[in-house]
């Protein structure tokens, strides 16, 4: 059960945050912290306004995949969040969470970041591409 709490939650993880002028590096960091703001406050809808629609299906399929059903990037939020364990699972990453590396090569970025879970610390890399003025995750790895 704890397998599928963690890849639940990493599945939500994949949700893009907006940001707009300035530095792209320095945008792409606010998108990454306005992500986990938004899991935090479980402000789903805000969520699911910045993921890219790519990543939304990834999301619905990685949870159909595991017998949940949701129409909409904000019930399988909820459905995630409603597992035992997961809301602990983001927010204790969400509270942990820290930038390593943010590389922008145009329209396209890379954010690698570590947080920590039951005392273990973990890396991942976020793809972000910006478009329609908004820095949005493609993929998370």
């Amino acid at each position: 059960m704890k397998t599928l709490r963690v890849a639940l939650v990493a599945a939500v993880l994949a949700v893009a945050v907006g940001a707009c002028g300035g530095d792209p590096k320095e945008e792409v960091g606010q998108t990454f912290k306005g992500y986990y703001t938004a899991l935090l406050a479980r402000d789903f809808t805000t969520a699911c306004s910045y993921k890219a629609p790519e990543s939304t299906q990834q999301l619905l399929s990685a949870l159909a995949n595991q017998g949940i059903q949701a129409k909409t990037c904000e019930d399988a939020l909820t459905a995630v969040f409603n597992e035992p364990g997961a809301a602990d699972v983001s927010d204790t990453i969400a509270r942990t969470a820290k930038i390593d590396d943010i590389q922008v090569d145009g329209d396209d970025a890379t954010v690698k970041w570590t947080s920590t879970v039951d005392g273990q610390e973990q890396s991942a890399t976020y793809a972000m591409h910006y478009t329609d003025g908004k820095w949005k995750l493609v993929v998370a790895g």
